[in-house]
C-alpha cells in the first residue's frame, strides 16, 4: 500500500476514535533519519486535520532511555513512561495559568514515578491520563534503536488504560521493528515506502533546501519510495534542481545500498542473463527479440523490479535502472552498446542510439537522434526525449561532433525544461539560441515565444519587454501573424502582474499587424481568432469592460489541430488567455468557453497542464472556495509544476487555499513554498502577493501589526486593483475582520472606492466591498440583497464572508434601522445572529481561517460582557473627538451635520460612533443621551 495512504489511515482511526472520546496505542514502523527527519509530525498534521481540536505533544524518548543510569532498577519500559508523562505534564502545566490544572495533576505524576511495580505505574499512568486529557490530545513517541524493547505486553496494558480516554500514543519505532496486531485501542502498522509528501519534507530537512512539490513526486517514483535512494537523489540535485528551475539529469544517483543489492542480484546471473537485463534497460525501447538475437538469452523469471517498467508521466528514470547499467565496466556496456547498435539496420535510429552509448556516432547519428528528439518532443513524449537529449548533452565533446549539432541539443534542452517547468534552464538555453546568427524570423520568433514564457516564471522584466517588442514589431514586417501571436503572449503576461501600459501598446501593435495581413488576404482562421483575443485583452487592459464581454460572448473557436507541435508557444497560450478572460467575466456567464479552452491543454505536457489548473484555481477563488477544490490544488502540486502557472498565480491560489483550510502550520508551510517558487525579480509583484496573505493571517490570529504596515505603502503607492488580483480577496477580508482599517490607515477607504466600479460590480469581492463602504442610507439595502446572494450560491466561504462583512458594517452603525432585513431587532443584534451563522458554516465546513476569526469575535463579545457586568459606570475612555461627535449627535444632530460641523467625512463620523457605543456599551443612538448623562460627560 503506498506510504500516503497508510500513513492517513492510521490517523483516520486515531482521530475517529478521539472524536468518540476514546484512546488508543499505535506503534508505527517506519523509515527516519535519527535527528532529523520522522513521519511523526505527518502523521501529527493528517490527525489534526481530521480533528481540529486535537493537541500534539511530541516526547523525547531518549530522556527516557537515558533515565535508567540515574535509576538502575528501572525497565526500559518504565523509564519511557515516566519520562512520557513528566514531558506531557510540563506541556500541559508550563503556562502559568494553568496553575490549577498543575496543583491537581502534579500528586498523579509523583504516583507514576513512585510505583512500585509496572502494572501499578501503567494504572497509575492511566489515572494521570484521564485527568489531564479533558480534550483530545496525541502524543508522538520517536524510538530511534534499531531493535525495539518495548514489550507488546506492556503496549497492550497501556492501551486498555487509554480505552475510555481522549489519548492517543504513537510510538514511531525504525523499519521491522512493529508487532503483528490490528486490534484497537492497540494496533500497529509497518510503512516501508515514503509516498510524494514525505519525501519532500525527508529531502527539505536533510538540505535545508526548497524542494518544489513535483520534483519531490519525481524523485520518490524513481526511488519507488525507498528512502535511502531518496536520500541520495536528493542529496545530488543542486538547489535550483530541487526547485524545479533547473533541469537535473535524466539518471538518477543511486544509493550505495541499492548498488550492493542490485550488484548482488546480478552476480547470482549467468553472464548471458546478465548481459540480457543490461541490454533491456540500454534500448531506447525494450525489444526481447533484439537481445536473445544478440546476447543468446533473455532475463529470466523473477527479475521483474529490476527490468525497465514504463513511466505513465514524465519523470526521472528509475533508480534501479542506473544500478543495473552501473554494475558492469563501462567497457562491458560499450561494447553491449556496439554490438545491439549492429543489430539494427543501416539509417535507423536505434543504431543511431546505441552508436552514441558506444561513443562511436557519426555526425550523421547526431542528425538522426537530434531530429528524433524534436519529433518525441514536439508530440508530447517527454521522456524519450529527455533520455536522448541528455545523452547528447553527456557526448557533446566527443570528436566529430559539430558546433551547430551542440548547439540544437542545447536549443532542445531549453525547449524540454519549459515543457518540464525548469524555466530557469529554459530561459538560459533560449536566450543563448536567441544569440545565434543565421535564423529565420520564424525561427526567431518560436525561440522569443518560448524565452517570453520561460523568462515570466523567472520574474517579469519591463523594460527588456520593451526591447523584445520592439524586435517583434521588425519581425512582423516578415511574419506578421507570429509576430503579432508574440506580443499578444507578452501582453498576457504583464497584464497578470498588473502592468496596464505596456499591455496596451502590444495589442494595439498585434492587432495591427493582424489588421493589415488580413487585408493583404493572408489571414488563416487561426489569425482571425488571434485578432478577437487581442481586441478582447485590449478592452479588459482599457477597462472597457461590457465591450470586452460582449466580444468574449459572441464566442472565439477554441481549436487546435492535433499536430500542432508543443514548442509552438503562443497557440497553446491563445487557449490560455481565453480560459482566463472567461473565468475573469461575470460569475457562470462563460464556463463552456473556460472548460473548452482548458480541456485543450489536457495530456498535452506538465507545463501547459499548470496552466489549466492555475486558471481553474482562480475560477474556484472567484466562485468560492471548497476544502474538496483545496485538496485537489494542493495534489496537483505533485503532478504539475505548479510554480509556472499563470507566472506565479496557480502556486498564489494553493496558498491562499491553504490559509483558508489549513492550521497555522500548513498555512505557513504554503506560504513559505510561494515565496521560494514565485518569481521575484523588482517589477513583479508576487513577493507581494505573498506579504499579502501573511498579513491576512496573522489578523485572523489576532495580530494586527502587519496588516497596516502592508496596506499603508500600498495606498500611499496608489497600486491598481490589477497589480493585486490574486489576493485581492484577501485585502477585503482584512477589512472585514478589522473595519478600523479604514480609519487607521489613511486614504484607505477612498483608494478602495477607486478599486470599485469599471463595470465589475458582479464580483463577489465588489460586493463585500460595496457593503463595507455604503453609508447609512444604502447599507440594509445592500446588506439585505449581498445576504440573499450568497445564499443562491451555496458556497460555504462565500457565505461566511458575506456574512462576516455585513456583521462588520452593522456594528458600524448600532443605530442603523434594520428593519427590512428581518434579522433581529436592532443592528447589534442582526451582526452576533450573523457572526453565530458565520461561525457555524466556517466549522461545518473546516474553514479554520474564519473559525479563527469566528472565535476570537466571540471571545472578545463574552470578556466586554463580563467586563461591562463586572464594572458598572466604570468612566468610558473616549478620546476628545469621539467625545465632541457623541454629544453632537445626542443633541439629535444627522451625521452629515456632524461631519460639516468637525470637517471629516461622514464615514469618519460613522466609525468614531461605533467607538462611542463600544466604549458606553450600548446599542443605539437613541441611548446617547441618557448613557453620557450617566457617566456625567454632557456639556453643561
Amino acid at each position: 500500500m503506498h506510504a500516503l495512504d497508510q500513513r492517513r489511515l492510521v490517523a483516520r482511526e486515531i482521530a475517529d476514535r478521539l472524536s468518540r472520546g476514546a484512546g488508543s496505542f499505535c506503534l508505527v514502523a517506519a523509515p527516519s533519519v535519527s535527528g532529523v527527519w520522522s513521519l511523526g509530525p505527518a502523521l501529527a498534521a493528517d490527525v489534526t486535520d481530521l480533528q481540529r481540536d486535537v493537541r500534539v505533544i511530541t516526547v523525547d524518548a531518549a530522556m527516557g532511555v537515558s533515565l535508567p543510569l540515574s535509576r538502575p532498577e528501572l525497565s526500559i519500559d518504565d523509564a519511557v513512561l515516566i519520562a512520557s508523562v513528566n514531558q506531557v505534564f510540563e506541556s500541559l502545566c508550563g503556562d502559568p495559568g494553568n496553575a490549577a490544572l498543575r496543583k491537581r495533576l502534579e500528586p498523579l505524576r509523583a504516583a507514576v514515578q513512585d510505583a512500585g511495580t509496572m502494572p501499578e505505574r501503567a494504572a497509575a499512568a492511566g489515572a494521570f491520563a484521564a485527568a489531564a486529557c479533558q480534550q483530545p490530545v496525541l502524543v508522538t513517541i520517536a524510538v530511534n534503536e534499531k531493535h525495539n524493547r518495548l514489550s507488546v505486553a506492556q503496549m497492550e496494558r497501556a492501551a486498555s488504560f487509554l480505552a475510555a480516554t481522549p489519548l492517543a500514543v504513537v510510538v514511531l519505532v525504525p523499519e521491522g521493528s512493529a508487532t503483528d496486531c490490528a486490534v484497537p485501542p492497540f494496533f500497529s502498522t509497518s510503512i516501508g515506502r515514503l509516498g510524494p509528501d514525505d519525501a519532500r519534507d525527508l529531502i527539505a530537512a536533510e538540505t535545508s533546501a526548497y524542494v518544489d512539490p513535483m520534483v519531490a513526486a519525481w524523485i520518490a517514483r524513481s526511488a519507488a519510495g525507498r528512502i535511502d535512494d531518496i536520500r541520495a537523489v536528493g542529496s545530488h540535485l543542486t538547489g535550483a534542481e530541487l526547485a524545479g528551475r533547473e533541469l537535473p539529469r535524466h539518471e538518477p544517483t543511486a544509493s550505495a545500498q541499492t548498488r550492493g543489492e542490485v550488484a548482488e542480484r546480478l552476480g547470482e546471473l549467468s553472464p548471458e542473463q546478465r548481459d540480457a537485463l543490461v541490454a533491456m534497460h540500454l534500448q531506447l525501447v525494450p525489444n526481447a527479440a533484439v537481445v536473445q538475437d544478440v546476447v543468446g538469452a533473455v532475463p529470466q523469471p523473477g527479475l521483474e523490479e529490476l527490468l525497465p517498467a514504463p513511466e505513465p508521466g514524465p519523470a526521472l528514470s528509475r533508480v534501479t535502472a542506473t544500478a543495473v547499467v552501473g554494475t558492469p565496466p563501462r567497457e562491458a556496456v560499450r561494447d553491449l552498446h556496439a554490438a545491439l547498435a549492429d543489430a539494427y539496420g543501416a539509417d535507423t535510429l536505434e543504431r543511431s542510439w546505441h552508436r552514441l552509448g558506444a561513443q562511436t556516432a557519426s555526425a550523421a547519428d547526431w542528425e538522426r537522434l537530434l531530429q528524433a528528439a524534436d519529433a518525441e518532443l514536439q508530440r508530447g513524449s517527454l521522456n524519450v526525449a529527455w533520455r536522448i537529449i541528455d545523452a547528447l548533452l553527456r557526448n557533446r565533446t566527443e570528436p566529430g561532433v559539430h558546433p551547430a549539432q551542440a548547439a540544437r541539443t542545447r536549443l532542445l534542452q531549453g525547449q524540454l525544461a519549459l515543457q518540464l517547468g525548469c524555466t530557469l534552464t529554459a530561459a538560459s538555453r533560449l536566450l543563448e539560441a536567441l544569440g545565434r546568427p543565421g535564423m529565420s524570423s520564424e525561427e526567431e520568433l518560436a525561440v522569443t515565444a518560448g524565452y517570453i514564457a520561460a523568462r515570466g516564471c523567472e520574474g517579469v522584466s519591463v523594460s527588456e519587454d520593451g526591447r523584445l517588442a520592439a524586435r517583434l514589431t521588425e519581425l512582423g514586417a516578415h511574419s506578421p501573424a507570429s509576430a503579432a501571436r508574440c506580443l499578444i503572449l507578452l501582453a498576457g503576461q504583464e497584464r497578470l502582474v498588473g502592468e496596464s501600459d505596456g499591455p496596451g501598446a502590444y495589442l494595439r501593435a498585434a492587432i495591427g499587424l493582424l489588421e493589415a495581413n488580413a487585408l493583404d488576404g493572408r489571414s488563416s482562421p487561426a489569425d482571425s481568432d488571434a485578432l478577437v483575443l487581442a481586441r478582447v485583452l485590449l478592452a479588459r487592459v482599457e477597462g472597457r469592460y461590457a465591450e470586452a464581454a460582449e466580444e468574449l460572448g459572441n464566442g472565439m473557436p477554441a481549436e487546435i489541430p492535433g499536430d500542432t507541435a508543443r514548442s509552438d508557444i503562443t497557440v497553446w497560450a491563445q487557449a490560455v488567455i481565453r480560459a482566463l478572460l472567461a473565468a475573469e467575466d461575470p460569475l457562470g456567464e462563460h464556463p463552456v468557453v473556460v472548460e473548452s479552452s482548458l480541456c485543450l491543454l489536457a495530456g498535452t505536457s506538465p507545463f501547459y497542464e499548470a496552466q489549466a489548473v492555475s486558471v481553474r484555481a482562480f475560477l474556484t477563488s472567484r466562485l468560492g472556495w471548497t476544502r474538496y477544490a483545496q485538496e485537489e490544488l494542493e495534489g496537483a502540486c505533485y503532478r504539475v509544476p505548479l510554480r509556472v502557472g499563470l507566472v506565479g498565480l496557480g502556486m498564489t491560489m494553493a496558498a491562499q487555499g491553504a490559509v483558508l483550510f489549513g492550521d497555522d502550520t500548513a498555512a505557513f508551510t504554503w506560504r513559505k513554498t510561494m515565496a521560494n517558487a514565485v518569481p521575484g525579480s523588482d517589477t513583479s509583484p508576487q513577493q507581494m502577493w505573498v506579504s499579502v496573505l501573511e498579513a491576512a493571517a496573522r489578523l485572523a490570529a489576532g495580530d494586527r501589526l502587519l496588516a497596516g504596515l502592508l496596506l499603508g505603502p500600498a495606498v500611499a503607492a496608489g497600486m491598481p486593483r490589477e497589480r493585486l488580483r490574486a489576493v485581492w480577496s484577501n485585502i477585503i477580508d482584512m477589512v472585514i475582520i478589522e473595519p478600523a482599517l479604514l480609519e487607521r490607515v489613511p486614504g484607505l477607504a477612498d483608494w478602495l472606492k477607486t478599486q470599485l466600479g469599471g463595470g465589475r460590480r458582479s464580483d463577489p469581492n465588489d460586493r463585500l466591498l460595496a457593503v463595507l463602504l455604503a453609508n447609512d442610507d444604502e447599507a440594509a439595502s445592500l446588506i439585505s440583497g449581498l445576504v440573499l446572494e450568497t445564499v443562491f450560491s451555496g458556497n460555504a466561504v462565500r457565505q461566511v464572508r458575506a456574512d462576516m462583512a455585513c456583521a462588520a458594517r452593522l456594528r458600524g452603525s448600532p443605530g442603523l434601522d434594520v428593519t427590512e432585513l428581518g434579522i433581529a431587532a436592532d443592528a447589534l443584534a442582526s451582526a452576533r445572529t450573523l457572526e453565530a451563522r458565520a461561525a457555524e458554516f466556517a466549522a461545518a465546513d473546516g474553514v479554520s481561517f474564519w473559525q479563527r476569526v469566528t472565535d476570537r469575535a466571540r471571545q472578545a463579545g463574552t470578556q466586554g460582557a463580563s467586563a461591562s457586568a463586572g464594572t458598572g459606570l466604570a468612566e468610558p475612555e473616549l478620546t476628545d473627538t469621539e467625545l465632541r461627535v457623541a454629544r453632537l449627535a445626542a443633541q439629535g444632530r444627522r451625521n452629515k451635520e456632524i461631519a460639516a460641523e468637525l470637517y471629516m467625512a461622514v464615514r469618519t463620523v460613522e466609525l468614531r460612533l461605533t467607538g462611542v457605543y463600544r466604549a458606553l456599551g450600548i446599542s443605539s443612538r437613541r441611548d446617547l443621551p441618557n448613557a453620557l448623562a450617566a457617566h456625567g460627560l454632557l456639556e453643561d
